[in-house]
């Protein structure tokens, strides 16, 4: 009834619960954008990042803060320990925020709350007939409203088209006629658009509003507004002026397919959100506005959806988990030569699965790839395998001789379920102190440790319980053992090979050492890096181009890409994304051109032939892009990329920084680093983020001249802004529609620095004087972006590692970097991003290491109730564990990884598994009455089945993934092959090295306990 229970609730269980490819490794952030238009990178950064920097300043549990300021935009974010509430983190910088004093007019905001890797889709609205601006509109006034009320979604982020305006486009020659000056026309009209309210009266018993209709409904009701009269005639807008409807400048472009102009829309997910559960209502959101809201001839078309990843990682990961329970249940039904025997087995496979599910599901914890992936079944029933091979050899030892059937199974059960209790002990030791991991390492292997653990204390409770009912109904009529001539023939060639050792114990031991000492070697040449890749099925492509290209020549590049990319046969999709999009939510210019590239499945005939794989079609791909000079190509991942950023601060996930306060001096000292790392082998895709060299117009106010007129520096700064740069001077409504009506001088008056020096300033007594005679006009340089970290400014050399291992490579370009630059007094440097975790997951793994060997000693001391078995355990396993897992890595060039290593740590466990087997039975028969040797001897051959079934059966069962190549095996596949590989060493040399261990050790008086 009970295993009926967990199989209802656990199937229940495991159909609610979430499945993700990969967890959310971010810490909690908050991001504060700030817009103000027409403004230089120095100016934003002095005027607005610096004072919402001093108010954030001691912000309880933050980690780090970071900045970009660039043209129009300051974008700030905080990021926080990993066990600070998002919400406490967005109150705390709310309150601060209004303190901040910042320029009239400019008010911050918070981003929407979602991680990094919360980009779960991505669509296109398509359209036969109607302009960029026209979808443009739908998009941020129907489509995004309707996707921010779906439960789950933090944001709508648009991205392309252009942004509808009312225009009032001046003639500065129309103005000058008619004595009038451009602060008039803003004046006049903000002035004219407005409702009123009257109050109410009442008449004939009924009450009555009294409203003043004064806004303007379209351009004629903008042109007719009044701006000033000659000899009594008005003088309206349209008279100094066009009245037009136009667009923002532009701040980015979306190209999709053939298409250059497009409109993008990107759904973000609300941090701790399930992504399964918020796709299904996004997807049924976007079937309601296709068929019910949006106009006939305008439909979304979807071209990214996360779950598309999710189903091939659970596909990839369901394909092994099957394969492995076959290679599983033929290693069983070959060694027992019992189909009902490895039923009996096998059937604890599903079962601890489900009773895992239940108490993940109970516990609100989401499965991923990972955690589900690395399961090993072979280690999950190696206590059954224990068990139930002891009570089917005893049921076969009494084959033809009257017995009670339950009397026999309750004592071979008791023979082995203190070994197995404490074998299960140990394994879940093994994986305990991957609890100690923090940061992304915890967050990646916490589920996996949690569903291992449930799984194996699933597997114990089973195996102590429904295994010996199963076998009393199962074996009611007896066991007779058939003949395996294989294994008798691996037990007799084993058994000479035994004697052989344990008459030269030192001979024996000197070997093992010897190849133990022999593989250690190869530990400098394996490398270190933090974490495998996920392959996520499609690429990230970025451009980088010259930092002062402008939108105009940036747009005709991207489309030249774009169709390069297109020729693929390999390539489903692409969409190019240039500068950024309007809410300011990534920060970057015209010269940063990204592109999705989406991939056919890797099964696809489209991969047979020349580009067989992923890094091929890189590597062709490159090789045609290279065609584009002094534009720097980079290959990520959609969902890598997003992390990567939020990583470093910068657009990759390797960055060395620089930190100080001349930016002069900063971007010497990059361009220094660039040129010691470009010798270096290994790195690749150098690049110094540039953050000066930005053209400038400067217009330097003569306060002297200014004076003789009677003119204030406002009144110069209000021409250029509104005259350049276009002023909002209030909005227009259409029904729920907002657009701003903005004044600028027609384009021709504004178009270089010659027609700007011509705009006319007007004086307090009704004189225009053009510009260039109360300002000095010149040219200059300034900088693009500003970047700040921890209140300083820092510039990036952002690289890529390719043919070598991450921390061989940084350690080579350590040595180079400090060798060829020296930083001035007051300035530093960092290697930050993936190699940053790299060294903390490296400096957590010497701690969790050596806790995981303390607790195992600890159990087995508590098994054998002295130090003497424990030891020699320990010093076996210590020898012989390690030799394939070596040899694998280097092999398969697999570097240590956070992986491989908790790979070790499981692999450990199930070591010392095997030897207690061993060393439990050997006790067991001493106490019987057999010598030291004897029972040594006796033992490691009775004992032979069982210990090559639990190695095997662990082996195999993570096969299928330690050789899988699809998609979503990158993570799991270091871990599969440290333990397949350990296992295959730990079996060969083991079986030689724990038996005489145990005689070189042993003394009759020994306290024995099984």
């Amino acid at each position: 009834m009970l295993t009926a229970f967990i199989t209802v609730a656990g199937i229940l269980s495991f159909q609610r619960m979430p499945v993700d490819a990969y967890p959310d490794l971010s810490s909690p952030q908050v991001e504060i954008i700030t817009q103000w238009p027409d403004h230089a990178a120095e100016e934003v950064e002095r005027l607005v990042t610096l004072p919402l920097e001093l108010e954030m300043n001691g912000v309880p549990h933050m980690v780090v803060m970071r900045s970009i300021s660039l043209y129009g935009l300051s974008d700030l974010i905080l990021t926080f320990e990993e066990s600070t509430d998002d919400y406490f983190a967005r109150q705390i910088v709310f309150e601060r925020l209004a303190q901040a004093i910042l320029p009239t007019g400019v008010t911050p905001s918070l981003a929407p709350l979602f991680s990094p890797s919360g980009l779960v889709y991505r669509y296109v609205l398509e359209s036969p007939d109607r302009t960029p601006q026209e979808l443009k509109t739908i998009e941020d006034w129907v489509v995004e409203r309707a996707y921010r009320s779906v439960h789950g979604v933090a944001d709508d982020s648009g991205f392309g088209g252009t942004v509808m305006q009312y225009q009032v486009l001046l003639d500065p020659a129309r103005i000058y006629g008619y004595h009038l000056t451009i602060p008039q026309v803003v004046t006049a009209l903000s002035a004219n658009n407005a409702n009123a309210g009257g109050g109410f009266y009442s008449q004939g018993g009924q009450f009555y509003y009294v409203r003043g209709i004064g806004l303007v409904r379209n351009t004629d009701d903008i042109g007719n507004i009044v701006v000033g009269a000659n000899k009594g005639v008005p003088i309206r807008v349209r008279d100094v002026g066009d009245v037009t409807i136009g667009h923002a400048p532009r701040l980015g472009e979306f190209g999709f397919q053939k298409n250059d102009d497009a409109v993008e829309g990107v759904i973000l997910m609300l941090r701790g959100e399930q992504t399964q559960t918020v796709l299904k209502a996004v997807e049924a959101k976007t079937e309601e506005l296709n068929r019910q809201i949006l106009p006939p001839d305008v439909k979304i078309h979807p071209y990214y959806d996360r779950s598309e990843l999710v189903d091939l990682t659970t596909d990839t990961v369901e394909a092994n988990l099957l394969r492995g329970m076959v290679l599983v249940l033929v290693v069983l039904i070959f060694f027992l030569v019992s189909f009902r025997a490895a039923i009996i087995v096998a059937i604890t496979i599903p079962l601890s699965l489900l009773f895992a599910f239940i108490v993940l599901h109970a516990h609100d914890v989401a499965a991923n790839l990972l955690s589900i992936g690395a399961i090993d079944f072979g280690i999950v029933i190696d206590g059954t395998v224990v068990m139930v091979e002891n009570i089917y050899r005893e049921l076969a030892l009494r084959e033809g001789q009257p017995y009670t059937l339950n009397e026999v199974i309750l004592a071979a059960a008791k023979d082995v379920d203190r070994p197995i209790f404490y074998s299960v002990a140990v394994i879940l030791a093994g994986y305990l102190p991957i609890y100690a991991l923090t940061g992304a390492s915890g967050k990646l292997f916490h589920p996996m440790a949690e569903t291992m653990s449930f799984a194996l204390v699933g597997a114990l409770i089973l195996t102590l319980t429904l295994i010996p009912v199963l076998a009393s109904y199962w074996f009611k009529k007896g066991v007779h053992e058939k003949p395996n001539r294989a294994f008798e023939w691996m037990k007799r060639k084993y058994a000479v090979q035994l004697d052989w050792s344990l008459n030269r114990p030192k001979t024996t031991m000197l070997i093992a050492t010897l190849i133990f000492l022999a593989t250690l070697l190869l530990v400098p040449f394996i490398g270190g890096e933090f974490m495998p890749h996920l392959d996520e099925g499609a690429l990230w492509v970025r451009a980088t181009m010259p930092y002062t290209i402008s939108f105009e020549e940036a747009s005709k590049i991207a489309p030249q890409i774009r169709d390069i990319l297109m020729s693929y046969p390999q390539v489903t999709v692409v969409g190019s994304e240039l500068g950024r999009p309007d809410d300011g939510t990534d920060p970057t210019g015209f010269f940063n051109c990204e592109f999705y590239v989406g991939l056919k499945p890797y099964k696809d005939e489209s991969w047979i032939g020349e580009i067989s794989e992923k890094k091929q079609l890189i590597e062709s791909i490159n090789k045609k892009l290279s065609a584009f000079p002094g534009i720097i190509f980079n290959y990520t991942q959609p969902a890598e990329d997003a992390v990567d950023e939020a990583l470093t601060g910068l657009k990759s996930s390797l960055a060395i920084k620089v930190y100080g306060e001349d930016l002069n001096v900063l971007q010497d000292k990059a361009i220094q680093i660039k040129n010691a790392l470009s010798n270096v082998p290994g790195f690749t895709d150098l690049t110094v983020v540039r953050e000066l060299g930005q053209p400038s117009l400067l217009v330097d106010v003569d306060r002297d001249k200014i004076a003789r007129y009677g003119i204030n520096v406002a009144d110069v700064e209000a021409v250029i802004s509104a005259a350049v740069g276009g002023q909002a001077v209030t909005q227009v409504i259409q029904g729920e529609k907002l657009f701003d009506l903005v004044v600028r001088m027609q384009p021709q008056f504004r178009s270089n620095a010659h027609e700007i020096g011509n705009l006319l300033v007007g004086t307090p007594d009704g004189q225009q004087i053009p510009l260039s005679q109360l300002a000095k006009i010149a040219q200059g340089n300034g900088a693009s972006f500003i970047y700040r970290e921890n209140n300083s400014r820092y510039i990036g050399v952002q690289y890529s590692i390719e043919g070598r291992d991450l921390e061989r490579a940084v350690r080579d370009g350590q040595a180079a970097v400090k060798k060829a630059v020296t930083l001035p007094q007051g300035y530093t440097m960092s290697w930050g991003g993936e190699y940053s975790q790299f060294l903390e997951a490296k400096s957590q793994m010497y701690f969790i290491g050596p806790l995981a060997v303390v607790l195992i000693f600890m159990i087995l001391f508590a098994l054998y109730g002295n130090f003497k078995f424990p030891v020699t355990i320990a010093l076996g396993v210590i020898m012989t564990e390690p030799v394939g897992a070596l040899v694998a890595l280097k092999l398969t060039h697999t570097p240590f990884s956070v992986s491989s290593v908790l790979g070790l740590l499981a692999l450990l466990g199930v070591s010392v598994e095997t030897a207690v087997i061993l060393v439990s039975y050997i006790n067991k028969l001493r106490q019987e009455g057999m010598g030291i040797r004897a029972a040594t001897r006796e033992a490691s051959l009775l004992r032979l089945r069982p210990i090559m079934m639990t190695a095997l059966v662990a082996c195999l069962g993570l096969l299928p993934a330690a050789l899988s190549t699809g998609i979503g095996s990158d993570t799991q596949r270091p871990f599969a092959i440290v333990i397949v590989a350990g296992l295959i060493s730990r079996l060969f040399i083991g079986f030689f090295v724990n038996p005489v261990l145990y005689e070189m050790v042993a003394r009759e008086g020994d306290v024995l306990q099984v």
